[in-house]
């Protein structure tokens, strides 16, 4: 009842007196009713007001009930239509049943009967609207724990359209972009929540234990099996499996998997005999597994069913967007664990996490920002970053070829020391001029002399 207090109602009627009684009464119980003489001004209504649904007399001036619902149904199929009438010619009654029209309620109206009427018209479009507000609360949800930018949206979006299916999902992404986190949201937005959420880190097991691992093994099937062992696959029963770095499963593995995944079967091994694998597949690869395949370098049919639906996720660097709001709540959740008041981040922090590369993707950041959360007083600021080794390794990875990082040997002219520093600037703010003009605290017109006068090319 309480959802039906929300619906809005769209009344035609051309007898005035008739149409605001109505109307009065209706308002007691609905969320808004709007009124209409005729069909001409209901059809501006409805395009204006969008209503819930539609009440409407038949025989009316200048468009009639008929040729009003004929409209409606064409631009809202699904929006709910009685005719409320004192005519009950076959004729109408024919071309009502062929329009779709919900019911009839005769004139002079029963108000129960209406209201009755009205409740059961309007089930199927408050159960439409519930499942689109609960989809929508579920996708800002997901989209906000993988990071709340717009690519983490259209991830979230995808995720929860295929959370309730069976299909097995291939995540792909780079090391640290949150696809076992994202695995894990999956396995709670499906049916089969209540069942195991079951990790195997393929790429941490030793290749000639793969098999016993997933299947499980008998006591005596090679040397070392004192016992039997319940395989991973059964210990995830009624759940889901993730098998995260699925490139690194041995070749001979492959063939026996893709059993699983296709026929849901399996054997144990040192076993004759074949157990259901009542589970659902979730795979990730840091690699374009794809590619692999095309190159056999990973079996291309077990690819194709571990793709029944594949998700990608971005690196940080493709999402800048999305570093802020991160930083923000792992900065919230280690204060918590240290039982904190959350220090505030300052511009000059958020300015800086913004602009730094994150190879390690969400990982490394959440790192970063749990150690400056031990460092920091009421404020996290910008030496709380700096002073954290992963920012040097990030602006100054080790190599051969990184002797343009240092600066210039001595003795030198100031000139080249400016020049490198504007270089080193550049590189730490990816190139952009405006963005390192800020940083310097230049005015941006005086900061492109500087580079002129050193011949130095940037992007914006």
């Amino acid at each position: 009842m309480n959802e039906l207090k929300r619906l809005t109602i769209l009344l035609v009627e051309d007898e005035d007196e008739l149409r605001q009684e109505t109307a009065a009464f209706l308002e007691l119980y609905y969320s808004r009713v709007y009124q209409a003489a005729n069909g001409r001004e209901a059809l501006l209504l409805f395009e204006q007001k969008s209503p819930d649904m539609i009440i409407s007399d038949i025989r009316m001036p200048v468009m009639d009930g008929i040729d009003l619902a004929i409209q409606i149904k064409k631009r809202s199929p699904e929006t709910p239509f009685v005719f409320c009438t004192a005519f009950s010619e076959t004729t109408y009654l024919l071309k009502a049943i062929e329009l779709g029209v919900s019911a009839f309620v005769r004139k002079p109206v029963d108000t129960e009967q209406l209201l009755d009427v009205i409740a059961k018209a309007a089930t199927p479009t408050l159960q439409r609207r519930e499942i689109r507000e609960l989809s929508d609360e579920l996708i800002t949800t997901v989209a906000a724990q993988l990071g709340g930018g717009a690519a983490q949206e259209a991830v979230a979006e995808q995720a929860a359209r295929v959370a309730h299916s069976s299909f097995a999902i291939l995540l792909q992404g780079e090391t640290g972009t949150g696809k076992s986190r994202l695995a894990g949201i999956i396995h709670s937005m499906s049916q089969r929540r209540k069942g195991p959420f079951v990790t195997v880190q393929l790429g941490a097991i030793p290749e000639q234990l793969v098999e016993s691992e997933l299947f499980g093994h008998l006591k005596g099937s090679f040397t070392g099996a004192d016992r039997n062992r319940t395989g991973l696959i059964e210990t995830a029963a009624g759940g889901t499996l993730f098998l995260d770095d699925i490139e690194t499963t041995p070749a001979a593995v492959q063939a026996k998997l893709l059993r699983c995944v296709e026929e849901k079967r399996y054997t144990p091994v040192g076993s004759s005999s074949e157990n259901t694998a009542d589970v659902r597949i979730i795979a990730s690869s840091n690699c374009n597994l794809k590619e692999w395949a095309q190159k056999r370098l990973f079996r291309e049919d077990l690819y194709y069913r571990l793709a029944d639906f594949t998700l990608r996720l971005p690196p940080l660097r493709e999402t800048p967007e999305s570093i802020v709001p991160m930083a923000l709540t792992f900065l919230r959740d280690t204060s918590e664990e240290l039982g904190r008041d959350t220090p505030l981040l300052d511009e000059a922090a958020a300015f800086m996490l913004t602009g730094m590369p994150w190879p390690g993707n969400v990982r490394q950041l959440k790192s970063v920002i749990r150690r400056a959360t031990l460092s920091a007083g009421p404020i996290l600021t910008a030496a709380d970053i700096t002073n954290d080794s992963d920012y040097h390794e990030m602006l100054f990875p080790p190599s051969e070829t990184n002797d343009h990082l240092l600066p210039p040997p001595f003795p030198c002219e100031m000139s080249t020391l400016e020049k490198w520093s504007l270089e080193q600037a550049l590189l730490y703010c990816g190139g952009k001029r405006m963005k390192t003009a800020t940083m310097l605290g230049m005015n941006y017109y005086t900061f492109r002399r500087h580079l002129e006068k050193h011949s130095i090319a940037a992007g914006d």
